[in-house]
């Protein structure tokens, strides 16, 4: 009888080791311990160091609710995931925010200010929890933990709002105070060779990334200095595999400029197939990253059109997307000179640059800088060169008529001459 007791007491023992409830549980860990998430939004939770009989609770069901580690979000508000298999317990702190996921605010987006100026920003903070406040270069504007903002310098400066889970910005454009514009170079063309201190010239035909037909020579046939002017030449004539021949200088590395008025008095050549310009690229990078200001492109089959574009590293030709407009007129712009002309200005409102294209002093084109790429690629604010080449052909110049080279083709630049403005 004893034996059997003592047999039965053993089964006892195994039954109760057997347990699952019974198993180790002091370090069950959850994963993630703070999760931010949307109305409607649905996530999985994790747990390490348990397997079973984990009780999931919700300190607030209106805010998300928890069934076998599934979290949903219900409304905006903060709420304690917990996870719990006898004493041990695991928490997730979850933050549910609206649809558009914002739980931090500030406004406005932009302040404009005068040097010595302050302004004290608007916020929102859904769960109260601590912020920090921080100013991206305090030489231009700074920041203290309320908010307040005193204007330094000018210049625009990023104010940045932050808590544990999220962080939002708004601008501070701290004015300039620009003097008049005033002629700081100029080449008048009134030599009797190129200034090479100032211009180099491009050579070769591979197409130039346009398809054009012409090759680029460096021979006084297509590029020289007389008369006042600097006159680039396109032939039809066979050489270096190419059916035309035509020219192309630039400033690059001579003469570069950041901001400013960029004026040239021109006079393109009309006939089905020339595509004449006067442009600027970036100094530094390659195409597009380097960025690109077409003052006046002239195709000679529309010859009472004139067209402007901008091109970056993500809206440019090759993507068919960049920022361009043409202008009619009322005559042929191949019967006479005219000045073409582009204004680069810096942070003229709001801490926004801004770019305008005029022919003959009036303005037919206007771009601020949120206008491209929401300003992650704007590159229009470093050294540009200046460029003047007569294209033959191409994706833009389009098909080209012999016959129009029974006469010259020629492009004449009677001068080029860049203004800026001194910071006062």
């Amino acid at each position: 009888m004893r034996k059997l007791c003592n047999l039965i007491l053993v089964a006892a023992l195994v039954l109760v080791g057997c347990d699952p409830k019974q198993e180790p549980t002091a370090n069950i860990q959850i994963d993630p311990v703070m999760l931010k998430m949307k109305v409607g939004e649905m996530t999985t939770l994790e747990v390490t160091g348990a397997t079973a009989n984990i009780v999931w609770t919700s300190s607030n069901e209106e805010v998300a609710t928890v069934i076998h580690g599934v979290v949903t979000a219900k409304a905006i508000g903060k709420a304690e995931v917990t996870a719990a298999v006898g004493e041990a317990k695991a928490t997730c702190i979850v933050y549910v925010t609206g649809t558009d996921g914002a739980s931090l605010r500030l406004s406005p987006p932009t302040v404009t200010l005068n040097p010595g100026e302050q302004y004290t920003f608007s916020y929102g903070n859904t769960y109260d929890l601590e912020m920090t406040w921080s100013s991206s270069d305090p030489a231009v504007a700074t920041v203290d933990q309320t908010g307040r903002v005193v204007a330094v310098a000018p210049g625009n400066a990023t104010i940045t709002l932050a808590t544990n889970i999220e962080s939002v910005t708004a601008r501070v454009a701290v004015r300039h105070s620009w003097g008049e514009y005033q002629m700081v170079w100029s080449d008048e063309f009134n030599g009797t060779a190129l200034d090479e201190t100032v211009w180099t010239y491009n050579t070769g035909g591979s197409g130039w990334g346009n398809n054009e037909k012409q090759y680029y020579t460096t021979r006084p046939e297509n590029i020289r200095v007389q008369n006042g002017c600097l006159e680039i030449e396109a032939r039809k004539e066979h050489y270096e595999n190419c059916e035309y021949t035509s020219a192309r200088i630039m400033s690059k590395n001579k003469k570069t400029f950041t901001y400013g008025k960029f004026e040239s008095r021109i006079k393109f050549p009309g006939g089905k197939g020339t595509w004449p310009a006067f442009w600027m690229m970036g100094n530094t990078g390659n195409w597009p990253n380097c960025g690109e200001i077409d003052i006046m492109e002239h195709v000679g089959s529309m010859d009472a059109r004139a067209s402007f574009a901008l091109h970056t590293v993500m809206k440019n030709g090759t993507r068919g997307n960049n920022w361009a407009k043409t202008q009619w007129f009322d005559y042929p712009l191949s019967q006479d000179f005219h000045v073409y002309a582009v204004e680069w200005a810096q942070e003229e409102q709001d801490g926004k640059d801004v770019i305008r294209f005029f022919v003959d002093d009036v303005q037919y084109a206007e771009v601020w800088e949120e206008q491209i790429d929401n300003n992650d690629y704007w590159p229009f604010n470093k050294p540009f060169f200046l460029i003047y080449n007569l294209a033959i052909g191409g994706n833009m110049g389009g098909t080209v008529d012999d016959a129009i080279f029974e006469q010259q083709r020629i492009m004449y630049v009677d001068w080029v001459r860049v203004w800026q403005r001194a910071e006062q």
